[in-house]
This record gives C-alpha cells, structure tokens and sequence, in this order.
C-alpha cells in the first residue's frame, strides 16, 4: 500500500513538474530563444532602437530563430550611435530594424542634433553592408506638442530613406490618429500593447519578404 501510494505521489509530482517546465516555457519562450540566438551569434535580423523595440517577443512575432532583439530602454539616438559597433556591425546581420527619437524628443534634444545622430547611424549601417530599415517614430498620446516633433523627425526620416533607398515602417497609418497614439494600442502614454506589435510584425514580415530574407 506504501509503495502504491509513494508511485502515485511520485507520478503526480513528475507531472506536476512537467507542467510547470511547459508553461515556464511558453511564458519565457522568448527570453529563452533570445539567449539561444546570442550564444550561437551571427543574427540575420537585429532589432535595433529603445524600450518600445526592447519589449516586441520578436522570434515569436516573426516566427523565427534568427533574430536578435537588441533594444536599449531609455536610450536616445545619440546611445545608439555609440552602441552601434557592439550591438548591430559586428554581429554581421543582413538586416537591421531601427526605430528610436521618442527619448530625444521626451528630453529636450534638438532637431539638428537627432537628425544628425540618426543619419550617421543609418549611413554607418549602411557602410557595414547590412541592411537598414527604419520603423518610423510613433506618436505619444494626446501630445500635441511631441506629435510636432516627432511629424518633423518623420519628415527628414522618410526623406532620407527615398534619397537612399532605405525601406521604411510607418506605424502610425494604422494604430494613430490626430490626436496620436490610439489608446487601444496602448499600454501608456508611449508605449505599445499586443495588438500594435502584431501590426509591427506584420509590416516587418512584408519588408522580409520583399528583401528574400
């Protein structure tokens, strides 16, 4: 009887454990493959930009093992310039998504300056033949003021793609609207809910495609 009862305790914890291995899995499936991706190297995709690019579940929004989410919470453009070696040339991607400026724009940086630190992130991609492409900067909500902002970032963004034939993300067409950011695809005032990440990925399996990548 001591022995029935001691297999059943035995399988009801082993089942127990399973379990709980499984869902631990799902929850943390991303972290667990963006760890595998960073100890095997050589990326072919490095998501690139502030916290609103560090908290996309990128292998799980492209449904693939090879991307490398390399977001940087609370930095600006001028942290990306410095962090760029490291963090996207010299893991010789063919491609990289880059989108940032909100933190520039939420402290003061000027135009002259963002655009200028953007601009030699972008050629200095370019120059390490890797792909860039550009998620145009996303509106804050009921910020008329950022809205200002971020439209004249956009506007020297976009300019820069057409001149240099960079492809480019522009978000705001689907979750803004005057006003800004869309609540429904909010979590906060700047940042991105389930339902905006989807659309991201979604835009980004369109570039993807369209590269053969």
């Amino acid at each position: 009887m001591k022995t029935r009862n001691w297999l059943i305790a035995s399988l009801a914890l082993n089942a127990f454990l399973i379990v709980s291995i499984c869902v631990f899995s799902y929850i943390y499936r991303d972290k667990i493959m963006q760890r595998f991706v960073a100890m095997k190297g050589n990326p072919t995709i490095v998501m690139y930009g502030n916290s609103i690019t560090a908290q996309g579940k990128w292998t799980a929004l492209l449904d693939r093992t090879d991307v490398l989410n390399n977001g940087l919470p609370g930095m600006s453009t001028y942290h990306f310039l410095q962090l760029l070696p490291t963090h996207v040339v010299n893991l010789h991607p063919k491609i990289c998504f880059v989108k940032g400026g909100i933190n520039d724009i939420t402290v003061g940086v000027s135009q002259e300056r963002m655009q200028g630190y953007y601009k030699t992130i972008l050629d200095k991609i370019i120059e390490s033949k890797i792909i860039p492409v550009v998620t145009l900067t996303v509106y804050e909500q009921n910020d008329p003021v950022s809205k200002k902002e971020v439209d004249t970032l956009n506007d020297f963004l976009i300019k820069y793609c057409q001149e240099n034939q960079v492809a480019y993300i522009d978000l705001n067409q689907f979750i803004s609207d005057s006003t800004g950011l869309k609540a429904e695809y909010a979590v906060d005032k700047t940042h991105l809910n389930e339902k905006a990440y989807e659309i991201w990925g979604r835009e980004i399996r369109k570039v993807l495609k369209e590269k053969g990548i």
